[in-house]
C-alpha cells in the first residue's frame, strides 16, 4: 500500500457527487479524528471556486484531504492554497516529466489551458479540506470545456495514477506543517503565468485592473494599479490582451 506509512484513513469510490462534499458531510457527522482522504474515479457534481462546476469524468484525479493545520488563519489561507498548487506542480514534474504553469491563486495550466484546480475549505478553525482536481486524460474534455485540456495523450495505467496520488499526498504531509515559512514562493513565481502581465482581478462584484508585479510573503498578489500598489489575498485574474 503506497500510503501505508502515513496516519491516514482512506475512503475511495468509483463514483460520488463530490469528494469535498463527502469530506464536509463526514466532518459534520464525526468531527476531526485524524487525517482522512476522500477520492473518487468520477465525480457527478464536482465544483471549484465560487461553486463553478468541475468536469470530473473518468481519467482524472479527484480527491479531498481533511487535515488539521494548526497555523491556519483567515489571513494565510491563500498562502496554503498557493503552496498546495506548488506541491501539485512538483508532483506532476516528478511523476510525468511535465512542467506546468501556475495561475494564481489555485489553478495549474498546460499549453495555455487549465489542467488542475485546488479548493481549500475550512469547516472549523485549523481544519482544512483540500480539494484537488487534475485532468490526466478525459475523453472529449476540450469539446465539453474549450478552456481545459489533458496532461496526457492517453489514459494512464492505474499504477501510474496511484503513484502520482501517493507522491502528491506525501508532498502535502511534508509541506503542510511548514507552509507558513513560504520557502516555495521564489520558485512558484518563476512558473507563474501572469506575473508582469496586465490583468483584471475580479473580487466579488469589484473589478480591478493593473499589472501583476509580485507576491507578498503571505502569497497575496501585488497589483500595480493607476492609484498605486495594492495586495489581494483572493480573486480571479485574467490577462488583458
Amino acid at each position: 500500500m503506497l500510503l501505508a506509512d502515513l496516519p491516514l484513513q482512506i475512503n475511495w469510490w468509483q463514483t460520488c457527487k463530490s469528494t469535498n462534499l463527502a469530506a464536509k458531510e463526514d466532518f459534520l457527522a464525526n468531527g476531526y479524528d485524524g487525517p482522512k482522504l476522500f477520492g473518487s474515479d468520477v465525480q457527478t457534481g464536482g465544483y471549484g471556486k465560487n461553486a463553478r462546476p468541475f468536469i470530473s469524468n473518468q481519467g482524472g484525479i479527484y480527491l479531498s484531504l481533511v487535515i488539521k493545520v494548526p497555523q491556519l488563519t483567515g489571513q494565510n489561507q491563500g498562502l496554503l492554497t498557493t503552496g498546495i498548487a506548488w506541491q501539485l506542480y512538483e508532483t506532476i514534474k516528478q511523476e510525468l516529466q511535465i512542467e506546468t504553469e501556475l495561475k494564481w491563486v489555485n489553478d495549474l495550466f498546460w499549453q495555455g489551458k487549465k489542467i488542475a484546480g485546488i479548493l481549500v475549505e475550512c469547516p472549523a478553525p485549523h481544519v482544512a479540506i483540500i480539494g484537488i482536481g487534475c485532468n490526466l486524460f478525459q475523453t472529449h474534455l476540450s469539446e465539453e470545456l474549450p478552456g481545459a485540456t489533458n496532461l496526457l495523450t492517453a489514459q494512464p495505467t492505474t499504477e501510474k495514477t496511484c503513484h502520482l496520488i501517493s507522491n502528491l499526498i506525501h508532498h502535502l504531509f511534508s509541506f503542510i506543517p511548514n507552509f507558513i515559512h513560504s520557502d516555495f514562493l521564489p520558485q512558484y513565481k518563476k512558473h507563474m503565468m501572469l506575473l508582469n502581465k496586465k490583468v483584471t482581478l475580479q473580487l466579488g462584484q469589484t473589478t480591478i485592473q493593473g499589472r501583476a508585479v509580485d507576491l507578498t510573503p503571505m502569497g497575496n498578489l501585488i497589483l500595480e494599479t493607476e492609484t498605486g500598489s495594492r495586495s489581494f489575498n483572493a480573486g480571479e485574474i485574467t490577462r488583458i490582451r
